[in-house]
């Protein structure tokens, strides 16, 4: 039997649910299958759709629903369109809670819509990846990195371009936060290799996935691979990019300018971010930005404290409103950078202390800043068993993630502190031990050992 022939009555096919919206939707109208077809079908096409026999395809579909005077994704789904403009109108709210910083409404409004039928594959995913952000700016990273894995899961099974690469910045930017470095490297690089694989080297999610792979090699001390895609990345926003993107990519080269202490160019790399993010809507990294101006201020030969505090009071509200508990409680601690240097020393302690109480729990990197500073903080105080406490609980979550270069910088301030103290054995054992923090081992009489190789050639062989 052929499809064209009729079916007997015992292999008679099932008529499809969308054959049935097609044929009822025809016979309310009083249409013919003739009437249907016409401009682009047959009517035994229409014949074979309704009955079951043949399952339309997307261009036949959107005839047909248009000849029928409907959404063809009620033919498809059968959900009214009064449901989906419902539904979408919802999503809609739900993304601008998000953007103006109400991240608790966003979560509870994305939940509601999570498998709602009034929504389609991409606005589901949509929603979905909306609660990821949300928690993310709940400061709820061990959440967000859940729910995003379950999307780039998925995007890996059925691949499509930008549904990973939004997942893989969300994704990679968390694992940051969370100071899980190689796995933001590993997932970053994953998702630049398939994107690069489809020529699109070019595009803005491109240079954004970029930066937040940057920012991983940074916290991970790949000092040499953090500045050569640092100019990569300034290069392909300069040409392709649009303001936002330049201006991230602007930004990120700094923070590499700045560790190298290029204090001049990281000030001049963060003024043109300014003035890229200035052109657009984007009020959180713009906050953001400032509270980073504001710590190069701090880092200069001669740091200009009333400046940077200005400008932190002055963008603390836009924070608050906009930014993620880790924004908040990194803009406290810059403020007690500032009101130390000013001598403030009472207030700085106090604003570093809130900034610990909104790092609870979220991002260990932020945390162990904010201890580095109390521990200064203590220090001008008169606290020094206190100041030693704060700054080996810093190195040592530091270290308990293997945030290298950081967690080398917090031992080398530790080993300063007992320096100064006169502490000579426990401040060798602290530069001993922020050296070891970046694989730098022990000499055996002229051959240096690394910690986790048996010989110098070992080591050179696993240097990539």
């Amino acid at each position: 039997m052929t499809v064209d022939q009729p079916a007997t009555e015992d292999e008679a096919p099932v008529p499809t649910p969308v054959g049935q919206r097609i044929r009822s939707r025809r016979l309310e109208l009083g249409l013919s299958q003739a009437e249907i077809a016409e401009g682009m079908l047959s009517p035994s096409y229409v014949s074979l759709v309704e009955s079951g026999r043949r399952q339309p395809a997307a261009s036949a579909l959107s005839h047909i629903a248009e000849r029928l005077r409907i959404d063809v994704e009620y033919l498809r789904d059968g959900v009214d369109a009064s449901v989906r403009t419902k539904a979408r109108l919802a999503l809609g709210r739900a993304e601008m809670a998000l953007r103006e910083g109400r991240a608790a409404d966003a979560y509870e409004q994305f939940t509601v819509l999570v498998g709602d039928a009034g929504l389609n594959d991409e606005q589901s995913r949509v929603a979905r990846l909306g609660r990821a952000l949300a928690k993310e700016r709940l400061g709820d990273l061990e959440a967000a990195i859940e729910l995003l894995s379950e999307l780039a899961e998925e995007a890996r099974e059925t691949p499509a371009v930008q549904p990973w690469l939004d997942v893989a910045i969300a994704l990679t930017r968390c694992y940051n936060l969370a100071g899980d470095f190689d796995m933001a490297i590993q997932i970053g690089e994953e998702a630049r290799r398939a994107a690069s694989g489809l020529g699109l080297e070019g595009t803005d999610e491109y240079i954004r996935l970029g930066c937040n792979v940057l920012g991983a090699y940074h916290g991970r001390g790949d000092i040499v691979r953090s500045q050569a895609l640092a100019a990569e990345l300034v290069s392909a926003a300069d040409s392709l990019g649009t303001p936002h993107t330049r201006g991230a990519a602007y930004w990120n080269a700094s923070i590499i300018a700045e560790s190298r202490g290029e204090l001049a160019q990281a000030l001049n790399l963060v003024d043109r971010a300014l003035a890229m993010f200035g052109e657009g809507d984007d009020l959180r990294n713009l906050a953001r930005l400032k509270v980073a101006y504001a710590w190069l201020l701090l880092q200069s030969r001669e740091p200009q404290a009333e400046q940077a505090l200005e400008i932190l009071d002055k963008v603390e509200e836009s924070i608050n409103k906009h930014g993620s508990k880790v924004d908040v409680g990194n803009l406290h601690i810059k403020r007690g950078e500032a009101l130390l240097r000013l001598g403030r020393v009472d207030e700085a302690r106090l604003s570093v202390e809130t900034s610990l109480r909104e790092l609870e729990g979220n991002s260990p990197i932020a945390a162990a800043d904010a201890r580095l500073t109390l521990a200064r903080i203590l220090r001008a105080q008169g606290d020094v068993d206190g100041s030693i406490r704060e700054a080996e609980l810093a190195a040592s979550a530091l270290g308990a993630i293997h945030a290298s270069r950081l967690s080398a910088g917090a031992w080398r301030e530790l080993a300063d502190l007992y320096r100064d103290l006169g502490r000579i054995d426990e401040a060798m054992d602290a530069y001993d031990k922020a050296l070891r923090s970046v694989r730098v081992g022990p000499y055996v009489g002229a051959t240096l050992v690394d910690e986790e190789t048996a010989s110098v050639g070992e080591f050179a062989g696993t240097i990539a």
